[in-house]
């Protein structure tokens, strides 16, 4: 298999086991809709993480490097 066919099989071998994983638990509903409810939350969180603009990591880097942390939350 070459390397460009692995994300997508990769994210559809996780969509499938997540399938059989609700499906299986189905008698547990609760428990499943929290536990998803935080992986939603996590993954969001990574997102915007991730899409944060570099020029603004460094500039909080250095503020916490500089003991100026607080500013960002005034």
């Amino acid at each position: 298999m070459s390397f460009a066919l692995t994300l997508p099989v990769a994210e559809a071998s996780l969509f499938t086991f997540g399938c059989l994983l609700i499906h299986a638990l189905r008698r547990h509903a609760d428990i499943v809709t929290g536990a998803l409810a935080c992986l939603l939350v996590l993954v969001t969180l990574l997102l915007a993480v991730a899409g944060t603009p570099e020029p603004v990591l460094r500039a909080q880097a250095l503020a916490l490097e500089n003991g100026e942390a607080m500013q960002f939350l005034n």
